[in-house]
């Protein structure tokens, strides 16, 4: 389905799916064509919408949203052929540190919406938050300045994170599942 909501001179479109989740949405200029006091609508097909350049935008829509369900699924394709270790690793560095109530290490994989890819996310706090901005020092990278793609993160309470991008994550797993 396909909704349009009109806001001032503007249509949002928003393709919606059976659950009546928004899937992913796209803005089409009011024309001299739209229909004047155009209001809220839902297209269950392309032959609903009668105004040509609407059902354009409407097809362009449906389109970008398969080709980027692609692209995402080929990113994450290539990161679990990459790693296909990828739930030790993750347990490995989730152990890595003390435990206790102060001494939290967690790892896990997420989706990044806006580039398509995997982001792999580590937090520590305590004893942990050292260990873990020890073990990511000892990694070896091209440059010793930070590396665009790597973000860390120290918050007031003494949490530490450390967010990878899909490429350097790839290069901090493979190099961390040599190390003893």
């Amino acid at each position: 389905m396909i909704h349009f909501h009109t806001v001032l001179n503007l249509t949002i479109l928003s393709l919606i799916d059976a659950d009546g989740v928004h899937r992913h949405i796209s803005f089409a200029p009011l024309t001299a064509l739209s229909p004047p006091g155009t209001t809220d609508r839902t297209a269950r097909t392309l032959e609903e919408i009668t105004e040509p350049q609407l059902r354009a935008r409407a097809q362009q829509l449906i389109d970008s949203f398969y080709e980027r369900t692609a692209t995402a699924q080929a990113n994450a394709d290539a990161f679990g052929a990459a790693l296909p270790d990828l739930p030790q690793l993750l347990h490995r560095l989730s152990s890595i540190a003390p435990s206790g109530p102060s001494s939290l290490t967690r790892a896990s994989c997420t989706f990044d919406d806006d580039t398509l890819t995997v982001v792999l996310t580590l937090t520590a706090s305590g004893p942990s938050a050292g260990i873990l901005l020890a073990l990511t020092g000892r990694w070896p990278r091209p440059t010793d300045t930070p590396a665009d793609g790597i973000t860390h993160d120290l918050d007031t309470h003494g949490r530490l994170t450390v967010r990878f991008d899909q490429r350097h994550a790839e290069q901090f797993l493979t190099w961390y599942r040599t190390q003893p």
